[in-house]
């Protein structure tokens, strides 16, 4: 048991320290590095992105195949019109 210990505890604890020293090197490395900077949006400003359409579900919308617009409400609705 102490034979397995050693080679099995010694290889681990020795890829433990070097992904800490990599992780310690990689960001003293990024510490200096410069980002732009994002500037806030504001609603006085004007949205020039298409618009982002997200779904809470993995069900795929219905009304296609049952050709009735009402049947999108029971899922989770949908989206029209100008953002």
């Amino acid at each position: 048991m102490d034979g397995l210990i050693v080679a099995i505890g010694l290889p681990v604890t020795i890829v433990c320290i070097i992904a800490v020293v990599a992780c310690v090197v990689s960001m003293a490395w990024a510490f200096g590095a410069k980002y732009p900077k994002v500037e806030n949006y504001t609603l006085s400003k004007q949205w020039k992105r298409e618009p982002l359409l997200l779904s809470a579900t993995e069900v795929s919308p219905v009304s296609a195949a049952h050709h009735d617009a009402s049947v999108d409400d029971l899922i989770g609705g949908s989206a029209s019109g100008k953002w």
